[in-house]
C-alpha cells in the first residue's frame, strides 16, 4: 500500500512540475508579445512557444506519452487537419474577398 502512495506522489509531482513550466512558458509569452520586438521574430517565438504548450498538454495531461505510436499520429494529423481547415482555408477565402473589393 505505501509503494502505490509512493507512486501516486511521483505523478502528482510530474504533473506539478509540468503545471509549473507551462506557468512560466504562459508567462513568457506574455512578457514576449508586450516587448519591442518586431513582428516576425515575435509571431515566430509565440508560435514555438505555443507549439511546447500544445507538446506538453497533448503528451501528458491527454495521457498520449504512453501509448502506441499509432494513436499518437492518428490524435496529431487530426489536429494538423483541423488547423489546417480553421486557418488556412478561410484566410485563402478571405484572401480572395480581398481581391474582389479592390479590384470592382
Amino acid at each position: 500500500m505505501a509503494e502505490h502512495a509512493e507512486s501516486g506522489k511521483k505523478v502528482y509531482l510530474q504533473y506539478a512540475k509540468i503545471l509549473g513550466v507551462l506557468a512560466v512558458l504562459t508567462l513568457s509569452m506574455i512578457f514576449i508579445s508586450e516587448s519591442g520586438l518586431g513582428q516576425a521574430p515575435k509571431a515566430g517565438l509565440l508560435l514555438l512557444g505555443s507549439s511546447i504548450k500544445a507538446t506538453l498538454i497533448i503528451f501528458f495531461f491527454m495521457h498520449l506519452k504512453f501509448e502506441k505510436m499509432g494513436l499518437i499520429m492518428i490524435v496529431l494529423v487530426g489536429i494538423f487537419v483541423t488547423s489546417i481547415l480553421m486557418f488556412v482555408v478561410p484566410a485563402y477565402d478571405g484572401g480572395q474577398v480581398l481581391l474582389k473589393s479592390l479590384y470592382k
